[in-house]
Formats: structure tokens, sequence, C-alpha cells
């Protein structure tokens, strides 16, 4: 089942969906990332496999590539997703 993940901080206007999609693609990942009006970015992972995912967080949070990104993720929420891998931002 993918993952739907809420990332809050300073995640918009940062570059945070190309960084998202960025790092999805380094761990062979599927997904999409879309602004949210709160101001947080929702990102869906279409794997149900714990170690990806848990890596995946893991480089959001750390940015251990190096990828272009000037904002800061202070939180990562994951639950189970059902429904269509679209969004603003499709990798």
């Amino acid at each position: 089942m993918p993952k739907e993940l809420i990332l809050t901080g300073k995640v918009q206007g940062v570059f945070c969906r190309k960084f998202c999609s960025d790092n999805a693609k380094k761990l062979n990942l599927k997904g999409s990332a879309t602004n949210l009006a709160d101001g947080s970015v929702k990102v869906i992972i279409d794997t149900d496999d714990k170690e990806k995912i848990q890596e995946f967080t893991y480089a959001l949070k750390s940015n251990p590539y190096g990828f272009r990104f000037y904002g800061e993720i202070d939180r990562i929420d994951i639950s189970d997703y059902t429904g269509p891998i679209s969004g603003d931002y499709v990798f």
C-alpha cells in the first residue's frame, strides 16, 4: 500500500518537491509531491516497503546525497494511502 507523507517546516518555495523527487529517484521510488494550502507538502510514495520508506525519510531529513534544498523539514507524518498517485509534481 502506498504511503502518504506530510512534510511540515519551511517546505514551500524552497525546492522541496524537486528535493523529494531527487531523493525518490535515487532510491528507485515513484510518487508525487504537492504543496498544500496550510504550507505543508504532501508526498505520496508508491511502496509499502518499510525499509525504503525509512531510507526515504532519512534522506529527506539529512540530505546525504547533497541535493539542492533551501528549506527545513521539521516533521514527517506518515500514513497509509489509497488513491491515485497524482499531484503537482509526479516522479
